[in-house]
């Protein structure tokens, strides 16, 4: 997780240009899952220990924290409620939801599907590195 951050802070076009916050702990992602009664995923607990939240790639990219003086918290809803409640929202990616599917153990850029047919209609990544990875690679070409 660390070295993508370092890659992405490497991309410095000023059109590029990333911003990422003061790291989180612990007790900051326990006490924002505890009073949202949401499960936030490892491996973004992973990032947010490193940047609670963070702006990609000129904002191309919002990834959302849990505490502090960030724009957009864990599980905001651009769209005022239609991403269905089986996601857990982390961020976006331009107009997708960058969002974890408890039930299948995936993350997904996800828009307005129906969630029976996500894996069939969205972008799915194993795990939070590879939403990273795909990012960097289309900012890198």
């Amino acid at each position: 997780m660390k070295d993508r951050i370092e890659k992405i802070k490497r991309l410095a076009e000023p059109f590029m240009k990333s911003t990422f916050y003061s790291p989180a702990n612990e007790d900051d992602i326990f006490a924002f899952e505890k009073s949202n009664d949401i499960i936030i995923p490892r491996a973004y607990k992973e990032f947010l220990m490193l940047t609670n939240g963070a702006i990609l790639f000129g904002g191309d990219v919002f990834l959302y924290g849990v505490s502090g003086d960030i724009k957009y918290h864990v599980n905001y809803d651009f769209t005022g409620g239609q991403v269905p409640k089986q996601l857990l929202i982390l961020g976006y990616y331009r107009d997708r939801h960058i969002c974890y599917d408890h039930l299948n153990d995936i993350f997904a850029f996800y828009t307005d599907e129906d969630y029976e047919s996500i894996e069939e209609e969205c972008m799915i990544f194993n795990d939070f590195v590879e939403v990273l990875d795909y990012a960097i690679d289309i900012a890198e070409n």
